[in-house]
């Protein structure tokens, strides 16, 4: 593919020490255009849960040098570096990659990377993560429905507190897309619903110490807290621990509901200390290749495509999910 570099300003955007990394972390199948090989940048965000691990994986499986493919992998210095993507967005444009693929850090900020892409005529597809700007920025973006799922797991929690409940909240990492998406959902679905009494919400960083340390001192100050909604597997584990810690028990006296679908997830549900798991389906990688391909085709692609997932509410739910192989 031949590209109209605009070479000047990206090296001004990334500078000079940006251009010395090289992607030195990434890794790389062969070198960029050789043979018949489709040369894909991935901006990524690197070890962040059991989620994260499992959806990078897939998507390194899925664009393997087998499959066609040289794809340069690029995680952040640490989950929350955006100025290490944008550096590696930059370096790849400057690569003159095929296609980048974007799992933002956070939503906003990428508008400056996204021109130099379109001005450098490399599609850019979001993986999970969407981004503050406009979509006519990138070709689509590919993630399971975060309104939906945290919707479901309101309308889960509705049912089984249909006089309502007093509930706290742990969320994400601020400022991302998911984290708004996961609140807008779960909000949606109690909206108007008579007895909700929210007693707060607090971001745990997606980790299971900080969802421990959070619901420690949430359940402090509101013993009577009745269910706990977990953005993700890894902050509910903690805050079962936190209710076990205190004297009381997971899915009787505090009910706790999360998002993602983790091995360890099911298994806790299976166990009795979560009450109910939506799964955030991490394995997409097909569903990416056929993205770019269309694209790099000069065919059509949805604007917004969306992976299925499962719920599992019950014990003999998360025993036969793992039975089957569900978990990650």
């Amino acid at each position: 593919m031949t590209h109209n570099k605009r070479t000047l300003r990206i090296l001004g955007f990334i500078g000079a020490g940006a251009i010395a990394l090289g992607l030195a972390g990434c890794s790389t199948g062969t070198e960029s255009g050789e043979g018949d090989l489709i040369t894909v940048g991935f901006v990524a965000v690197g070890p962040e849960g059991g989620w994260r691990d499992a959806n990078e994986q897939a998507i390194q499986d899925a664009f393997s040098e087998e499959a066609g493919f040289d794809l340069k992998y690029a995680p952040a210095a640490n989950p929350t570096d955006q100025k290490s993507q944008i550096d590696a967005f930059a370096t790849f444009v400057n690569d003159e990659v095929d296609v980048i693929l974007l799992t933002a850090t956070e939503a906003s900020g990428w508008e400056d990377s996204l021109e130099l892409a379109q001005e450098a005529e490399i599609p850019v597809i979001l993986l999970d993560r969407g981004v503050d700007a406009s979509d006519d920025l990138y070709v689509t973006r590919i993630a399971p429905d975060n309104v939906k799922v945290a919707e479901e797991v309101g309308n889960w929690a509705t049912s089984v507190y249909p006089d309502g409940a007093s509930y706290y909240v742990l969320e994400g990492v601020p400022g991302l897309s998911v984290v708004n998406e996961r609140n807008e959902g779960f909000d949606a679905a109690i909206a108007g619903k008579d007895g909700w009494d929210k007693i707060g919400a607090q971001t745990a960083n997606w980790t299971a110490d900080e969802g421990k340390s959070v619901i420690e001192t949430v359940l402090k100050e509101n013993p009577g807290l009745q269910f706990i909604f977990a953005q993700n597997d890894e902050m509910g584990i903690g805050a079962a621990a936190a209710v076990t810690a205190a004297g009381l028990t997971p899915g009787t006296d505090v009910k706790i509901a999360t998002i993602d679908g983790t091995t360890p997830a099911l298994e806790a549900l299976a166990a009795g200390q979560l009450s109910f798991v939506a799964q955030y389906n991490p394995f997409f990688g097909d569903l990416a290749v056929d993205a770019v391909k269309k694209a790099l085709a000069g065919e059509s692609v949805d604007k917004t495509i969306i992976v299925p997932g499962e719920n599992f509410d019950s014990a003999e739910a998360g025993q036969a999910a793992l039975d089957a192989g569900k978990g990650f």
